[in-house]
């Protein structure tokens, strides 16, 4: 599943790219069956990084991603399956300005799952 950024990688940060799409599609498998935290780093409508875990996400860790991916939005909240591929994405406050095909196609191209994405609003 190689991108067409990955070319100008070294094979230590090939090798841990490939780490991050194995931890990214074991968490979202797990996610299918129970909640788990995420952070979306979004720039605009297009997504540049997901980050799915058991705990909740630390900010210092999810400032320094932002930043290394020159992202300008953070999206957290938690996801959970629905039956089938479905994936829900629970956020609180206004939706996300990020396209549902977008994230599709992002977890397809980093894990090759074919899940389709969706936001649910939470409230306080």
């Amino acid at each position: 599943m190689a991108r067409e950024d990955d070319d100008e990688l070294t094979e230590e940060e090939l090798e841990e790219r490939e780490d991050d799409r194995a931890d990214l599609k074991t968490a979202l498998v797990q996610a299918r069956k129970k909640p788990r935290f995420f952070a979306i780093i979004a720039k605009g409508p297009e997504v540049l990084s997901l980050m799915v875990q058991k705990k909740p996400l630390r900010d210092g860790m999810l400032r320094s991603e932002r930043r290394e991916e020159g992202g300008k939005q953070i999206v957290q909240g938690t996801c959970q399956g629905e039956g089938g591929t479905t994936l829900v994405f629970k956020v609180e406050g206004n939706p996300p300005k990020i396209k549902k095909s977008s994230l599709r196609k992002f977890i397809s191209d980093e894990t090759g799952l074919m899940l389709k994405p969706r936001f649910d609003i939470q409230k306080k």
